[in-house]
């Protein structure tokens, strides 16, 4: 602003300074001049299936493949356990409870590290969120008491703590009653916590009495074929220990240059901060995901040539010079490895970035892949397979685990802020290298007369403009009163807790059909948790029906029917932009492109709620990002919408056709 006044008063320019004043948005912002928006980034994608529903899906395969007759692997055991002396025994106990004891320490450390991050404000990464849910579940599995300790005492507290940490919430509540608007936080919080712990739920769900550490030696036996001895591993190893690599988890820990050979296949932006490049990665991922149910229920045959080029392109695989049996084969195949084997989308694109030969089976252009990724991904996916096959893993192994990936997080926080400080520094010279031009030519001799071409270059949007969009939203939804996505937030966390149930109840019958049943039960910290939680869903239904009474009230209605009237949560272009035009002066062409961005359709409309949700995917990333991005996100999270949707009511469908047979 300094800047923009003194030119103004040194070239007399008016449209120089006008222009100069625009330049505003490329520097960062004081912390005075953003609204105080947070959120709390703990709650996982519905994409994701939890460790229950993988476990349940492991037993199934194997009991297919044995009626089958198909081959199923199992590690080669002695024939003989070696027998331990007793000075052997008591050196073992020693290490496994000081391991023990240690990592206790640790989990403690790290999780009040990251509840305190979270009371202030800070969004959580993908990685920090990770850990923060894995040191919950280990605090709550080593001491199952806790849970009797912890979570009442925590939503005892919970008023004291809003008004101790007032920016773990949104700072734009204007409501005209205090009650509103304590509920309201208290509504957030609630369900943001009841979540997580329905997460931590799932990562503690089952406990296996007669646990050994089989499935850890079988992977790590694998690993050291493929890397190591040069053994080629079976078909049935590769593919199995395939699926363990999951999309976020192989991204998180990719080198540079394989994310930016990743960005090049898929014909993405390659220049970028580390974070930026995982973040579109992440994005076009969750796309092709979509894209591919989308295909595999209309069938690859009902796609024509053109079709079918783009697809392949898209995945990464040959589109040009292949004949089109070739195309559709390439691409069946993909839909097979991807939806029926379920092989992570990182791990097929990343073997089709190395330009294997096509001669090479799949299994074996996976082994090729899985030797080249880091040691770290490789540690995490080997304390995976022994969770989801309820395998023993030492307090040792989890220990450095544990290390590594808090190593990783601090690199990864040095790294944002060095690339933050970089940012900063490289606009500020910018706009002062741009002060010395204008200080020495005539503000006539600046002027353009070139016509403006429009559609050729997506728009930046800043951080701090993100920030803007998501308090013009809180703003929005507190004039209009909705409670939309928070029903719909609830509705889906009923939604867990009910799959959960259903697939312990699997669980239990695919095991009492081998004998298994005594020897696998839930334990002890989920049961607690679980009715915890079943009492938090209770208290937010009342949260939100006592809302909704309050604003039929205010409102002057009769009836106070539980379903907002279809199209309530949607505004105008005009209305958002207003909103942002009050909080924070922001040149008039950007919030025009920003507010098109958002509207998919082009009706002139925007869904609030959907905005929100990309808004939360963004803010907790710490990018920019352009308006092309933006819509294409909001394709992406629509086209999810409707496959859940059609999902919901297949399954639906499914519990209606055989209760009717039972009965």
């Amino acid at each position: 602003e300094t800047l923009c006044s003194v030119v103004s008063s040194d070239l007399m320019g008016s449209d120089l300074a006008a222009w100069l004043r625009s330049l505003r948005s490329v520097l960062p912002s004081r912390p005075r001049d953003i609204p105080g928006v947070r959120w709390i980034h703990t709650t996982r994608r519905r994409w994701d299936d939890s460790k229950v529903e993988k476990s349940l899906r492991s037993l199934k395969d194997k009991k297919k493949k044995l009626e089958e007759g198909g081959p199923v692997y199992s590690p080669t055991l002695d024939a003989e356990p070696v027998r331990r002396t007793l000075r052997q025994w008591v050196v073992d106990e020693i290490k496994h409870y000081y391991h023990g004891f240690r990592l206790l320490w640790i989990d403690t450390t790290i999780a009040g590290r990251m509840l305190w991050r979270v009371l202030n404000g800070h969004p959580l990464s993908r990685r920090e969120r990770r850990q923060f849910l894995r040191t919950c579940a280990d605090v709550f599995r080593l001491l199952p008491f806790l849970v009797f300790i912890i979570v009442p005492f925590m939503e005892f507290l919970l008023p004291v703590a809003l008004k101790l940490f007032p920016n773990m919430l949104p700072s734009t509540f204007e409501t005209q009653s205090k009650k509103e608007e304590r509920l309201k936080k208290e509504l957030r919080v609630k369900l943001e916590m009841a979540k997580f712990l329905q997460d931590t739920i799932e990562e503690i769900a089952l406990r296996n009495k007669a646990a050994k550490g089989d499935v850890t030696e079988e992977f790590s036996t694998f690993f050291q074929k493929i890397r190591d001895s040069g053994e080629r591993p079976s078909n049935e190893q590769i593919i199995k220990f395939s699926k363990l690599f999951e999309d976020e988890l192989t991204l998180d820990n990719l080198t540079r240059p394989q994310l930016v050979a990743l960005c090049r296949l898929l014909e993405l932006q390659s220049i970028g901060t580390n974070n930026f490049l995982r973040f579109q990665l992440i994005m076009k991922l969750r796309a092709i995901r979509a894209d591919d149910k989308l295909i595999a229920e209309e069938g690859v045959e009902s796609l024509n040539v053109n079709e079918v080029q783009a697809a392949c392109r898209v995945r990464g695989m040959r589109s040009l010079g292949v004949t089109e049996e070739r195309l559709r084969e390439q691409l069946g195949q993909w839909l097979e490895l991807h939806l029926n084997q379920q092989i992570p989308t990182s791990l097929l694109l990343l073997s089709r970035a190395m330009y294997l030969p096509d001669t090479l089976s799949p299994a074996d252009q996976l082994k090729t892949t899985l030797q080249t990724l880091p040691e770290m991904v490789t540690k995490e996916a080997q304390l995976m397979a022994a969770e989801l096959e309820l395998s023993k893993v030492d307090n040792k192994t989890k220990l450095e685990t544990m290390l590594q990936e808090e190593a990783a997080i601090r690199q990864d926080n040095k790294d944002r802020e060095m690339e933050r400080l970089a940012d900063a520094a490289e606009k500020a010279a910018r706009v002062l290298t741009l002060y010395d031009v204008c200080s020495v030519i005539r503000p006539e001799t600046l002027k353009d007369t070139a016509p403006i071409i429009e559609g050729l270059k997506a728009e930046e949007i800043t951080k701090e403009e993100i920030d803007l969009l998501s308090d013009a939203c809180s703003k929005l939804k507190e004039q209009k009163k909705l409670l939309t996505l928070e029903k719909e937030e609830l509705e889906e966390l009923k939604d867990d807790v009910q799959e959960y149930n259903e697939d312990l109840e699997e669980i239990k019958k695919e095991l009492s059909k081998t004998g298994q049943e005594k020897a696998i039960e839930e334990s002890k910290a989920s049961q607690r948790l679980s009715k915890r939680v079943n009492r938090m869903i209770g208290r937010i239904d009342k949260i939100i029906l006592e809302l909704e009474k309050d604003k039929v009230i205010l409102d002057g209605q009769m009836d106070s029917g539980s379903t907002p009237p279809v199209g309530e949560n949607l505004v105008s272009i005009d209305e958002l932009i207003n909103v942002m035009r009050q909080i924070q002066n922001i040149p008039e062409h950007k919030l025009q492109s920003i507010a098109e961005a958002l509207d998919d359709n082009k009706d002139g409309k925007i869904d609030i709620d959907d905005v929100i949700k990309v808004v939360e995917l963004i803010d907790k990333e710490d990018i920019d990002i352009s308006t092309s991005q933006v819509a294409d996100i909001m394709v992406m999270l629509q086209k999810e919408e409707k496959l859940m949707g059609k999902e919901k009511a297949k399954e639906k469908a499914e519990k209606e056709q055989a209760a009717t047979l039972k009965s």
